[in-house]
């Protein structure tokens, strides 16, 4: 079930929703889904009280941490390297897609500076949990091969929503670029995601093939409107 929190911030800064996913897991997590970091400004000094204040178990980074527009990555390290629980992450597409203007390998490097352990198509084993994580992918084939060779997981970490029409063994699937489709209209919902499945995904939380799939409406853009679409940063007990 979904709890909004009642914390009400500006409207360029997000909302903070509390979700409950009884997976028998046993932590606590922050869900950090297309931060899209561009700079240091006011929101990111939110995000980054947030994240120092809460008691948490770890938080789990889920794509698009910036972007084409990013013209220093400075401001991300700072945002992410004060955090000292535990962190984990996947990229996204755009971090794919900035390269050559930020070589994928310079920003891998830094999330890895600031403390964030890169699951690449593979899995850890942290605090007795399976942690998967599926880089940015755009063959079905390829991401069910890497979805075989993961076996089964208690968490999935995938930038995409996609990945769980190919039902992947996870007990919880988290996603986000969605964004929640950014611009969403009364009794009609959201207008577009880039979704293979059109807004099936667009946010919320789901129950697909035996798994639990939460999807993030973020707390960043590369094109910032918003309509009905408040920016999202979530807590979740697993």
């Amino acid at each position: 079930m979904v709890k909004f929190s009642g914390i009400f911030l500006k409207s360029y800064l997000p909302k903070i929703y509390k979700i409950e996913i009884n997976a028998g897991i046993g932590i606590k997590a922050s869900v950090l889904a297309d931060l899209h970091v561009h700079r240091w400004g006011r929101r990111e000094e939110v995000i980054r009280e947030l994240l120092t204040a809460g008691d948490l178990d770890v938080v789990l980074i889920l794509g698009d941490s910036y972007d084409e527009r990013t013209r220093s990555l400075d401001p991300l390290i700072k945002l992410l390297e004060c955090i000292d629980v535990p962190k984990f992450g996947v990229l996204g597409n755009h971090e794919h897609w900035a390269d050559p203007k930020i070589p994928l390998r310079r920003g891998i490097e830094a999330l890895e500076g600031a403390g964030v352990k890169l699951l690449l198509n593979e899995v850890t084993e942290e605090m007795g949990i399976r942690i998967g994580g599926i880089d940015w992918y755009e063959d079905d084939e390829q991401a069910m091969e890497v979805l075989r060779e993961l076996g089964e997981v208690d968490l999935l970490l995938s930038h995409t929503p996609d990945i769980i029409e190919l039902r992947p063994r996870a007990k919880v699937v988290l996603a986000g670029h969605t964004h929640g489709g950014q611009v969403c209209l009364p009794l009609i919902g959201p207008l577009w995601t880039p979704s293979k499945y059109g807004t099936r995904y667009a946010s919320g939380l789901f129950e697909v093939g035996g798994s639990y799939l939460y999807v993030s409406r973020g707390l960043g853009e590369k094109n910032p409107v918003r309509l009905n679409c408040p920016r999202e940063l979530t807590i979740i007990n697993l």
